[in-house]
């Protein structure tokens, strides 16, 4: 009896285990044929690329939200954090101006830019940082007032709210 037990127990899970990597294996074509479609649409749009990081400015505080996100040559912005954000496509101008922005920024720094109020402590002004990913590694701002950034990154911060608010009034 125990030998019939151990034996059936053992077919059930080579059969499973069996199941398991087909479904898998179906699952990774279908995924890689997706990716290949969507590469050749995006590079038949895309004209120019963009040669700065993923950047994402983020603000809150009670009531208010704001995330914007800039990542492979377009612009998200999320003004409340129950909606989905709004995106548009970054002309070439806009790519220009975030260049210069970013130009001789160090992202490996931004942990120890100083922000040069506190109005964030007391409901003054939002709480706003700005992350900064590139490839693998993540850079992150310490939190800073919305409207008051660290001036180091202050013409960069500006530059992203400029062309987030274009968007806005689209």
């Amino acid at each position: 009896m125990k030998v019939l037990t151990i034996l059936s127990t053992l077919i059930i899970t080579i059969t499973s285990c069996n199941c398991q990597k087909k479904a898998t294996e179906k699952a990774l074509v279908s995924q890689s044929e997706n990716t290949e479609v969507v590469g050749s649409e995006k590079n038949e749009k895309m004209t120019t690329t963009q040669t700065i990081p993923v950047l994402i400015y983020e603000s809150s505080s009670r009531g208010y939200f704001r995330k914007i996100t800039i990542e492979n040559s377009k612009i998200a912005v999320q003004n409340s954090s129950e909606e989905k954000p709004m995106v548009a496509e970054l002309s070439t101008s806009e790519i220009k101006m975030l260049e210069e922005a970013y130009n001789g920024l160090n992202p490996k720094e931004l942990a120890g830019f100083k922000a040069p109020t506190e109005k964030r402590f007391y409901d003054g002004a939002p709480i706003t940082n700005l992350v900064v990913k590139e490839g693998d590694e993540t850079f992150s701002t310490p939190d800073f007032d919305g409207g008051f950034p660290p001036v180091e990154i202050e013409k960069l911060v500006s530059t992203i709210l400029k062309i987030a608010e274009k968007l806005n009034k689209q």
